[in-house]
């Protein structure tokens, strides 16, 4: 019987020859895990103190990325290759208690590796229904005021690729012809981005067809638009939650919230421990190492 061989795989010549394990598989291989260790799995307010409502994908681990810094540029990379970060425009989505006018999201290193983002539109019934005086002139206006903040924060975003707008509309009072001037601002990014349809929910006026001509209509001739759904919007949006999270994003953190008192109860090490799986991760997504932030700084 012949002596069993192995083959050992060189690094890739511009990497030195020391490297962890991980590094020495093929990119194939390490890309399979990341997709393991990273699953699809909406993640609110990845930044906590930047108006990104959520993500789709489970943040990478903090132990993940302090294996090795060309591991850390690649799981990042390949994190912000997969993900779809989601804006929400209503009247009061994200504009307050965190981030209202996007300061800080225009002001993150985050904001330059974002590829995919989904905007929601959401008009709401309880605010017609508690302010029936405010009509729904003001309140188009006052949603399309939020949607071109943004869109000019997301005109800077240069590898922007990818934006999916979704129509969550509960007022069921009409006018499809004042609502559609919300769409607007979107004529503000550049001609590289694809514009995707995703969720299409409202009054028996709107259906997905019109929206369509809507975005046509909005973006002029020759911009990309795509008509189906790109799997942004694969599970539809409760209109319960999303106003959770615009009201109040940390009734989205019980979790974190949990894990603090539970570290606190065990002094600055317990809580440091019981943090440890996920505590420099947003660090990272703000373009800081672990060691440059602290607890304080890594969570807002």
């Amino acid at each position: 019987m012949s002596p069993r061989t192995t083959t050992t795989i060189a690094p890739p010549p511009h990497l030195p020859k020391s490297l962890p394990p991980l590094l020495r598989l093929p990119l194939e291989l390490r890309q399979q895990i990341y997709a393991h260790l990273l699953p699809r799995e909406n993640t609110s307010h990845p930044l906590p103190s930047v108006g990104i409502t959520s993500v789709s994908h489970r943040l990478p681990p903090t132990a993940l990325l302090n294996i090795h810094p060309h591991l850390t540029d690649e799981v990042l990379d390949y994190f912000y290759t997969i993900t779809t970060w989601k804006l929400i425009f209503s009247h009061a989505f994200n504009f307050f208690r965190v981030d209202p006018y996007l300061n800080k999201l225009e002001q993150s290193p985050a904001l330059a590796q974002i590829r995919k983002i989904e905007v929601v539109f959401f008009c709401d019934i309880l605010l017609l229904k508690e302010y029936p005086s405010f009509g729904l002139e003001a309140f188009c206006a006052e949603i399309r005021r939020r949607c071109d903040r943004a869109c000019s924060v997301l005109a800077r975003a240069r590898r922007l690729s990818s934006v999916t707008v979704s129509w969550i509309d509960t007022t069921l009072t009409g006018g499809w012809e004042e609502k559609a001037t919300i769409l607007e601002p979107l004529r503000k990014l550049g001609p590289e981005v694809t514009f995707r349809i995703g969720e299409i929910n409202g009054p028996t006026d709107v259906d997905r067809e019109r929206f369509v001509r809507a975005m046509q209509d909005v973006l002029g001739d020759g911009r990309k638009l795509e008509a189906g759904l790109d799997g942004a919007g694969e599970e539809e949006d409760d209109p319960t939650q999303l106003r959770m999270l615009a009201f109040d994003p940390r009734q989205e953190r019980h979790r974190l919230q949990d894990v603090k008192t539970l570290g606190g109860a065990c002094g600055s090490y317990g809580r440091a421990r019981a943090l440890s799986p996920y505590h420099g991760t947003s660090a990272h997504l703000r373009g800081k190492t672990v060691g440059d932030a602290s607890f304080s700084d890594t969570w807002g």
